[in-house]
Order: structure tokens, then sequence, then C-alpha cells
């Protein structure tokens, strides 16, 4: 069709005046989409060879508050950074330089920045196809190309939800049995994220002991510590993400890479709610939006987000953007945040009065009750009271 058009008009315009440029461009990410978002932020996956035209990783990098780099036009580089190359272009491309055609898709990218593009990314030392049930010659023919001058060394995987004996493009590409995936891409990137949230809550558990031990916290303190942290054994990546992101009170962002100095941020305000959850007898477990509830005889009875001064930002500096992250967090809650706790403030100048920051309501007002999240620092002597009084547990 796209060769007639063309052969018809002499452009490929009229042609893509019938896709539905608009959903394209608004296209809506799936969980897939915002997994492999999250594991090109960690750097389990580096870059992304497209031939959609559609922007949903677009979309849901900007959903998450990643960012990532994102080529389609042809001279531009690839960076060595997580970028996703959009190899036929996009809905932002212009009608004319979109690889639409039977002739371009089959012969046109030979000696072009396509062929090169795909060199230079089908070149690293694994690689996943992903939903292809039939092949695009300017990948497979790179590939056969790449194979011969390795000998065949390089470690060629594909997924599908086709049967592996019916797949022309396995087979064209030589890809064993043991490397053939039969099931989505949607699933292969959920098990790889699986994978990577186990180990990044193995990394917590070290990396807080660590910092506690080397801080001299007792042994039976980090022990409440560590079992706090296995609570999140089970939780999804994207929602590590958020209990990252929320530690550092991160206004754009709805995930945040794992690192040690995230780990090392989490540490203090886990033990500080580990030890509040003993004193009261509560029970503490993290919530889908990366908040904790506390519960008591099978009811919640608090909601609170744990965040992080990093030892350099006082509680004064931190309410604006503690304001912001609850907002945010209580648009979707059913519960509505009630406190943020704060590990590790820089001390504050002396106050001419202890004032809490909170509105101007009174928080034991049963009516109206606080109207914003009370933030509360963990280095706060009072802070077991505070809260007591907050949650009327006192």
């Amino acid at each position: 069709m796209a060769t007639l058009v063309f052969e018809l008009t002499g452009e490929q315009a009229a042609l893509v005046r019938c896709f539905p440029i608009e959903q394209m461009r608004l296209a809506k990410p799936n969980l897939g989409y915002k997994l492999l978002v999250a594991l090109m932020a960690e750097g389990a996956i580096t870059h992304v060879l497209s031939l959609n035209f559609d922007k949903a990783v677009q979309n849901a990098a900007a959903e998450l508050g990643v960012q990532i780099a994102v080529v389609t036009e042809p001279g531009d580089g690839v960076p060595m950074r997580a970028a996703l190359v959009q190899l036929h272009g996009n809905a932002d491309s212009v009608p004319e330089a979109m690889i639409l055609r039977t002739e371009v898709l089959n012969e046109g990218w030979i000696g072009q920045w396509h062929q090169l593009v795909a060199q230079q990314i089908l070149a690293t030392p694994a690689i996943l196809f992903a939903g292809l049930g039939s092949a695009a010659p300017v990948l497979s023919t790179t590939i056969d190309m790449i194979q011969n001058a390795l000998a065949g060394g390089k470690q060629l995987y594909q997924a599908d939800a086709a049967p592996f004996d019916t797949n022309v493009f396995a087979q064209q590409l030589s890809i064993p049995a043991d490397r053939y995936i039969h099931g989505t891409w949607g699933v292969v990137v959920s098990k790889l994220a699986e994978r990577i949230a186990a180990a990044q809550v193995d990394a917590l558990r070290a990396n807080g002991a660590a910092l506690l031990a080397e801080n001299g916290v007792e042994a039976a303190d980090r022990d409440k510590f560590v079992a706090l942290t296995e609570r999140l054994r089970n939780q999804a990546l994207l929602v590590l993400g958020k209990f990252r992101a929320h530690a550092v009170l991160d206004r754009a962002a709805l995930y945040r890479p794992h690192s040690l100095h995230t780990d090392e941020l989490l540490a203090e305000p886990l033990l500080r709610l580990a030890q509040l959850s003993e004193h009261f007898g509560w029970t503490a477990l993290p919530a889908p939006g990366g908040t904790w509830t506390l519960n008591a005889d099978g009811r919640v009875i608090g909601h609170l987000v744990l965040a992080s001064g990093g030892g350099v930002r006082r509680l004064s500096a931190l309410e604006p953007s503690a304001r912001a992250v609850c907002e945010r967090i209580n648009e979707n809650a059913v519960i509505p945040a009630d406190f943020v706790l704060v590990g590790a403030p820089a001390a504050e100048a002396p106050p001419l009065a202890h004032v809490d920051l909170i509105a101007d309501e009174d928080p034991a007002d049963i009516i109206g009750g606080p109207s914003e999240a009370l933030i509360i620092s963990a280095n706060d002597p009072d802070y077991l009271d505070r809260i007591g009084r907050l949650l009327h547990a006192a």
C-alpha cells in the first residue's frame, strides 16, 4: 500500500494522514512499558531498538519522571546511556522520513544511518528480540553479519507468544529452543523486574544494616530494621522506585533508580518506623503507593511517608517538597497520608516557640483534623508521643 501511494502521488503524506497520529503520540503506556523504562533506568536494559511509531515508551518515561534519550532522526547519534531508538521514525516524524515502503524496508537501509545504528546496538553482548513474528531485514541481516564476524558467539534470545516451532523469525536467526521464551514481551520484562526488585531488597537490607552498624546502632535494633526491610520482599519494582523517590521527596519523579545512596537514606527512617511500630504494638506494612500503613486489630490506623533530610536539609527546608509529595500521594490514596517521618534532618535554628509544621487546624479536632500531613523529625525526642497523639494512641 505504501509503495502504491508513493508511486501515485510521489510522497507518503497521503498515507500517513490516514494514520491515527494523535493517538500514537498520546499512546497510554501499559505496565510493560513502565517496567521497560524502570529497567532502563536501572541499567538492566541499555538500549531499546523499536520499529513502532507510537510514543508509549516516551509517555511511560514522562509519567515516571525518568529521563531517557530518544533517537528517531537519521544522522542522530546513539548515546551510551539508556536510549530508545525508533529506527523507522515515530509519530512526530515528517511523513517522508517514516520508513513505510517495502523497497525501503528491504534494501533502502543498506549503507545508511539505519544500518549503522543497528550495528552499534546489535553489537551488545546479549540481545532479546521481543514481539517480532517476522523478520525485519535491517535487524536480521545485521545480526547475520555480526554473528559471522564473531563466529556465532553472540547471545541471542527471542520472546514471542507464538510457539517456537512455528516462529519464522526464530528460524531465520537460528535461535535455539533454550533461548526462546514462549510469552509476550510484557511477561519477559515482568520476570526481569521481579529479579531486579529482589536484588534491590537484598541490597537495601545489607547496605542499611552496614550503615547502622557503623553508626553504632545496637544489634537488636539492626534486627528490627532487617525484619521490616523483609516486608518489602514481594513489592514490585515500580513500588520500590516510589519508596526511593519519596525518600528524597522528589516532586517530579514517581520512580527513582536504586543506589547505595538511596539505601543509606532509607536506613534511619526504616529503623525509626520499626521502633515506633514495636512501641505501640502496631504492624507496619508497605503500600503500593510507596508509603506505609500502621495496622492494629485488623484495621489501618495510620498512613505515612518515609523521607530523609540526608543530614543536610532542615525540616523547614523539606516542608514544601513534603507537602507536594503528600498532595500527589493523596490524589490516588484511599486513606490520606497522616504524617511524613523524616530521618536525618539537619539541625534547626533555635525556634522562638515550638510550632507544628501543619495547617492552622487542631490535629486533635475529630471533625476537621489536620488538613495536611504532619511532618515529624525522627530526631525529635518526642516523636513517639507526637505520633501517638496524632493517631490517638498516646
